[in-house]
């Protein structure tokens, strides 16, 4: 009986180990994970940008509009990204649509 009593902390303690493992690898950014793919900075710009447009859009009407006009006419790829982000970011609360 003194066995299983000093079992049960250990897989407790390995249980939580493990939960706190997984839940860390799920707390990266899309952001973080499109750099980690190897996009360009230009392009990581243009999808923050982008994101953060579509969710303010979702929010306010027409404020907080982040898109930086020269880079979309003279960088391919911020432009893209830009698109990119615009397109794919939601808000988590779809009350806002």
């Amino acid at each position: 009986m003194s066995t299983l009593l000093r079992i049960k902390p250990t897989l407790y303690i390995v249980g939580l180990l493990g939960a706190l493992i997984t839940l860390s690898a799920c707390t990266s950014t899309r952001h973080d994970q499109l750099a980690d793919l190897g996009f360009a900075t230009p392009y990581l710009e243009g999808y923050d940008d982008g994101c953060h447009s579509k969710v303010t859009a979702a929010k306010t009407i027409g404020e907080g509009f982040r898109q930086d006009p020269e880079r979309m006419f003279k960088e391919a790829r911020y432009a893209n990204g830009w698109n990119d982000g615009y397109e794919q970011c939601y808000v988590s609360k779809k009350s806002f649509y």
